[in-house]
């Protein structure tokens, strides 16, 4: 679904139609705005063209005056006519900078709002393709800005084209042959540009993965929660040198792009000017012969001066656009992924409750892995029933768990909901319907609202509900003695917030769990910052939370699921046992194992500390008795 390789527009073809693309997405952002801006610009190029025939009629008036001849009003008339047309193009070039700002806002609002669309719509499985990171990056980091840069340069470039158009009509008024001859300008101009534009793209196909590291490495020592590891291990200078080497490496690959671009504008620059030499030189040659008056050769000197001004900012401007160009092509690749992505989730809604759960051989492999994380899994959950998942680390417990929560698709096999297989519903409808805790929570820097809220966005804000499940939660005790109660922002990065612990992070992040109040609940490691009286109370009012609800349970600690109506172990991504506490302690397998390794590292810690205060009392009597002299 995710190409490796963007496209990249070849031909003039490709570049109108992305030129119309871009024009239609100024259209979309601000239709009104773009009718102003085009306006103006047709008004300042007929300025133009007014200015530069006036100027020649006051320079014949002019000089037939200094002769000795009449001129009558025509000086005067001319006159009035140059200051006004010079200030109805100073006014509309100041409405033109000041809309196109806000054109440029609003085109970065709607393209942010369609890449944060597609972004919504990826699944964790896209999120574990390098490929798709470094499309989504160039999207966000590069793209997002470069249509407004794209729409800025067409503007400016509409705007002196306009111009040109102007003075190339007044110059073929006056002199066609130089006028002919100007239109040559185009060549270099376009042979430039569009190399330009290739060279940069070329560059941030190659940086895109360099920028995400270089940026994780920046982040990894600018943010909160990587500090205190980062310093207690003295990390910071080593981290800040890989940094600061990604860096010089891509300020080197910078360069030789630029040195490329260079060669690509010179031949713009020294072609351009190449033609306009030899229009000044044509020029020369037509006075000398009388072809052209002297207020005609001013005249066309002077418009010829304006037209190399205006094309060498048309220069500048088409080399940006050029440059945009590719890049917001290969934002369009990504945004056009969002139907591909919408018939992923298509289905028809889960309306529940359901009754039961069932993998059938199911297998399961993460993106680029050498083996199946899950193989050939076939289990049942009926609905209110208490299932816990145990087995060492890399076993497939947390797999598990997010295959049922929708949160992945199996390769082979099919995870059903009352005999529907779950590729055939609407995922954000059965997503709605579970309540998942990872051990891996977001502490949100939100108030405790916002927090417990974020649970079911969906659902009516109601603080009784909010208080009811902090409760739950046993997070009440705390919160109610913060600063401003449930509106104190959490985490200290905005105003006066407040910092919790991280066993009072968990107990927020599961007041948001209880909030949600969903059918099916996932709990994976949801104690895993508690202490032991904590602990040992979830566990014990588990069922009476969780009334008439299916729970899932992931806990590395045997004791804390002994009271599940069924344990599942999973070993190297099967499961290789399952049955209540009693029935798998009796059958002497690897849980019985595990459990027994479990308990007895307690019970050689509590022995070893009877021994060492056994010791430490020998050694006070030892001390104590008097030695022989």
């Amino acid at each position: 679904m995710h190409p490796d390789e963007p496209r990249r527009p070849r031909g003039v073809r490709a570049t109108f139609r992305l030129l119309g693309g871009a024009i239609r997405l100024v259209w979309s952002a601000g239709k009104r705005d773009f009718i102003l801006v085009v306006a103006l610009q047709l008004i300042q190029s007929l300025g133009v063209l007014v200015l530069i025939l006036q100027f020649q009629q006051l320079l014949a008036s002019l000089i037939k005056s200094d002769s000795g001849g009449e001129t009558g009003g025509g000086v005067a008339v001319g006159l009035v006519l140059f200051i006004a047309a010079n200030a109805v193009m100073g006014v509309a070039g100041s409405i033109i900078n000041n809309r196109r700002q806000i054109i440029g806002e609003r085109v970065t609002l709607h393209i942010s709002s369609q890449i944060l669309k597609v972004t919504c719509l990826a699944e964790l499985d896209d999120f574990d393709d390098s490929a798709f990171h470094d499309r989504l990056q160039r999207a966000a980091g590069q793209a997002v800005g470069r249509p407004m840069m794209m729409v800025q340069s067409m503007i400016t470039i509409g705007q002196n084209l306009f111009t040109i158009g102007s003075i190339w009509v007044a110059l073929l008024v006056m002199q066609p042959w130089i006028g002919m001859v100007m239109l040559l300008v185009a060549i270099p101009v376009w042979i430039g540009g569009t190399r330009v534009g290739d060279h940069y793209f070329t560059f941030v196909i190659r940086i895109a993965h360099l920028d995400r590291s270089r940026m994780y490495l920046f982040q990894l020592l600018t943010l909160r929660d990587p500090a205190k590891e980062i310093r207690a291990f003295n990390l910071a200078d080593h981290l800040a040198d890989r940094w600061r080497t990604s860096m010089i490496e891509r300020i080197g690959m910078l360069a030789q792009t630029l040195r490329k671009q260079l060669r690509a504008s010179l031949i713009s620059t020294f072609g351009s000017n190449l033609v306009l030499a030899l229009a000044a030189g044509a020029l020369v040659v037509l006075n000398a012969r009388g072809v052209l008056s002297l207020s005609q050769t001013a005249a066309v000197a002077a418009a010829m001066l304006l037209f190399g001004q205006r094309l060498l900012d048309s220069v500048n401007e088409t080399n940006r656009f050029f440059e945009s160009a590719p890049l917001v092509s290969d934002l369009n690749d990504f945004l056009a992924l969002e139907p591909d992505l919408v018939r992923h989730r298509s289905g028809r809604p889960f309306e529940g409750p359901f009754r039961r759960i069932e993998l059938d051989d199911v297998s399961f492999r993460y993106r680029d892995a050498n083996r199946d994380a899950l193989s050939h899994i076939g289990l049942e959950l009926n609905a209110g029933e208490v299932v816990a998942l145990v087995g060492e680390n890399g076993s497939g417990k947390t797999t598990l768990a997010k295959l049922i929560a929708g949160l992945y698709t199996p390769q082979s096999g099919a995870v059903r909901i009352d005999g529907t297989d779950l590729a055939d519903l609407d995922l954000n409808t059965w997503r709605a319907s579970v309540a998942v805790l990872f051990q891996d929570f977001i502490r949100y820097a939100l108030t405790v609202t916002d927090n417990i809220h974020l649970g079911a966005t969906g659902r009516e804000l109601n603080m009784d509900e909010v208080r009811a499940a902090a409760a739950a939660a046993g997070a009440a005790g705390f919160l109610d003695g913060l600063p401003k109660g449930y509106e104190t922002i959490l985490g200290p990065q905005f105003g006066k917030g407040i910092d919790l612990s991280l066993g009072q992070w968990q107990r927020i992040a599961l007041a948001r769990a209880f909030f949600r109040d969903s059918p099916l609940v996932i709990l994976d490691e949801p104690s895993a910052s508690l202490d032991a009286r904590a602990e040992r109370a979830l566990f014990d009012s588990v069922r009476e939370l969780y009334r008439n609800k299916t729970v899932v349970l992931i806990s590395h600690r045997f004791s804390t699921v002994r009271t599940a109506d069924r344990i599942i172990v999973l070993d190297g991504g099967r499961i290789v046992e399952q049955g209540s506490h009693n029935e798998l302690m009796a059958r002497d397998g690897l849980y019985a194992e595990l459990f027994s390794i479990q308990a007895s590292a307690f019970l050689e810690d509590d022995l070893g500390r009877a021994d060492e205060t056994g010791a430490d009392e020998a050694a006070l009597e030892l001390q104590a008795t008097p030695r022989p002299e």
